[in-house]
């Protein structure tokens, strides 16, 4: 946010000139990697009550960088160093915006909530560590803004090199350069773009209001207005809707992408049915994804709200070099669930989020658990690697350590070259870990390309597959085979290392219960005899049910028997089709929850001339959202949704034309 207190901050650089602190007179070998996994700022000034910052100063302002782990990255001061004249004590100027782009230089993109004392930038102005900058005009050209409307949040879009290439090139470039296009030349050239929000209200030539709760591109378009960014239950986009809840921070992966994840906190909070703050990380069209008292909570701060003006969070796997998992539930990236890809202890639910909100899914997607056999993959180097396992324990539990909690035990069947003529490749070797989940990696390797079995590869090998629901003839899985768990990959290249993020992952391995099913005439009250003597003249029978699950997906209904035998299915209704036949239905089956409720009518003339006095059968069946694989020591398949996870009930009813 714009502070225009520029002369108090004159005043406080004034003073700070006749008594320079450590802090600040900045420092250049500040520990940016204590960000790796997230980076924020909040809105006020607060006390550490607990550890010890690297400069040992337990006072944290509104301008410096602060990782959720509870430890400190960077003063305001080690930001702006190289803006700062020689010699003089620079001011804090806040942070509002950040975007941490290498942490081997120390490179990151940011923004201050002041003007710069010396007249050297402004707070609207993009700036990064290495002295370059943009000017806010540049930025907001293509909209027609002629003033510095101020930035509030920044994200760069592109690949890694071309990213750093582009930064350079900003480094070198002279001021006038700006006037002349050079900021459009430089996103061709390099192919990326900068997302940013404004900190004002502007009304184009069309009397179209671009908002700050707007994110926007530097090529001049809206990457998503404030009405897509918020769910569809929040009042949130100008005029249509009611509210600007403006756009304070935000961040995403920098692949451009049709379905971007974008995380971010607006200026307002909202006290609706779906409760959020000003100071806590949302995600586009869905919610609250970490609260603000989570966020700050490794700070024991006495406040258990600081809000929250500039964020970076790790949204995608980072360069692989070290080992990593990228993949859970099968091929499923580990940044599609929810706490899915998240610094140690960071929050989440654990469950896959189907693709983001559209314009087909207003309120999002389905969220999925995982159950059965869960494939863990990801990125293992060829070599540098001793051994390596993936850890796990269950959410809420604290972290102890590298090597110290449970890890997942798997069991492979191993292709091989037979020693005898033609020398086929023969399903007879094997490799299993240790029992606490350890794999020796040469070997792993060598099995998995070929270079041990004689050139038979076995390209099914993953990093593990957990057994979650206790499955006889192969290793233990985990001890609540419905539990919420936390896994992460650990190694050993010398020493026992681990990588630095973890990933949340909601088991379910409990069919659906259907507690009641029935059949009345189309009046709804009069029950249907079982079989015997049938109701003349009806051919509209109304169907109810109750029926449960945690993570309810759908029902259908099949009536079946006549002269000749015919049948006539009525689905799937899944929960969110809208349609209906799921009125009565939410996310865990039939609503209210534990009432008998219709679900839909049948109509016995689907089934054409076979629809004579008989008896018939009618079945329900009733399937949750878990992700499934089998597993048969060599491969995994996906076989989510098939039959042998149904739940199923059946009645018979007597009907006559």
């Amino acid at each position: 946010m714009r502070k225009m207190l520029l002369l108090i901050t004159l005043s406080l650089l004034v003073l700070g000139m006749l008594v320079l602190s450590p802090v600040a007179l900045g420092q250049r070998a500040y520990p940016l990697e204590n960000c790796r996994t997230g980076a924020f700022s909040t809105e006020e000034d607060f006390m550490m009550t607990r550890g010890e910052p690297y400069d040992g100063n337990p006072y944290i302002s509104d301008g410096d960088l602060l990782s959720p782990s509870g430890q400190l990255c960077a003063r305001n001061a080690d930001l702006l160093v190289n803006f700062n004249p020689a010699g003089v004590a620079p001011a804090d100027l806040g942070l509002d915006a950040i975007d941490i782009l290498n942490f081997e230089d120390r490179l990151a993109a940011f923004s201050t909530s002041l003007d710069d004392p010396f007249g050297k930038f402004s707070a609207g102005d993009l700036l990064f560590t290495d002295g370059g900058m943009i000017p806010n005009s540049a930025l907001v050209a293509h909209f027609g803004i002629k003033h510095d409307i101020g930035l509030d949040a920044v994200q760069l879009i592109g690949e890694r090199e071309n990213i750093e290439g582009f930064v350079k090139r900003v480094h070198e470039a002279n001021p006038e350069d700006w006037d002349q296009g050079l900021l459009d030349q430089l996103l061709d050239v390099f192919d990326v773009d900068i997302w940013f929000s404004i900190e004002g209200t502007y009304w184009g030539v069309e009397n179209k209001p671009i908002l700050d709760g707007d994110l926007l591109s530097a090529r001049g378009f809206i990457v998503a207005p404030n009405s897509v960014l918020l769910p569809s239950d929040v009042p949130a986009g100008l005029p249509a809707r009611g509210v600007d809840f403006g756009l304070d921070a935000v961040t995403s992966g920098r692949r451009p992408s049709d379905n971007p994840m974008i995380l971010f906190s607006t200026e307002i909070l909202y006290r609706g049915e779906r409760r959020f703050t000003d100071g806590d990380v949302l995600l586009m069209g869905d919610g609250i994804k970490m609260r603000n008292e989570d966020l700050i909570a490794a700070w024991h701060p006495r406040a258990d709200f600081l809000g929250l003006d500039a964020l970076w969070l790790l949204t995608e796997p980072p360069p692989l070099e070290d080992p990593f998992i990228t993949h859970l539930c099968g091929d499923r990236s580990a940044g599609d669930f929810d706490g899915g890809l998240v610094g140690i202890g960071g929050a989440g639910t654990g469950l896959y989020r189907n693709g983001p909100p559209d314009a087909a899914w207003p309120d999002g997607r389905p969220r999925q658990p995982c159950g059965r056999f869960v494939p863990v993959d990801g990125f293992m180097p060829d070599t540098g690697v001793v051994r390596f396992r993936v850890a796990y324990r269950k959410a809420g539990d604290p972290y102890l350590g590298v090597d110290t909690h449970d890890g997942i035990q798997t069991s492979w069947r191993i292709y091989q070259r037979a020693p005898f003529w033609p020398f086929p490749c023969t399903l007879s070797g094997s490799l299993s870990t240790d029992a606490k989940g350890w794999m020796d990696a040469a070997t792993y390797q060598g099995y998995k390309t070929g270079a041990l079995t004689g050139g038979c590869p076995n390209t099914g090998l993953k990093l593990a597959v957990w057994n979650t629901d206790g499955v006889p003839g192969f290793d233990p899985g985990p001890a609540d085979p419905n539990g919420h768990y936390v896994l992460w990959l650990e190694f050993d290249d010398g020493a026992i290392d681990r990588e630095p993020v973890e990933h949340h992952l909601q088991l379910d391995n409990t069919l659906p219960k259907i507690n009641d099913f029935k059949v009345t005439l189309a009046d709804g009250t009069t029950p249907v005899n079982a079989c015997g003597e049938a109701p003349n003249g009806e051919h509209i029978f109304k169907v109810y049910a109750d029926f449960y699950d945690d993570y309810h997906w759908g029902y259908k209904l099949r009536v079946r028997g006549g002269d000749p035998p015919a049948g006539k299915t009525y689905g799937w209704h899944n929960y969110y089709d809208g349609t209906p036949a799921v009125v009565n239905t939410d996310r865990t089956g039939t609503t209210p929850t534990g009432n008998t409720v219709f679900l839909r009518n049948i109509d016995m003339n689907d089934l054409g001339a076979s629809f004579t006095d008989c008896c018939y059968v009618l079945d329900l069946w009733v399937r949750d959202g878990a992700i499934r694989h089998s597993f048969n020591k060599r491969v995994t398949n996906d076989v989510t949704g098939a039959n042998g996870w149904w739940a199923n009930r059946f009645l018979t009813f007597a009907a006559a034309p």
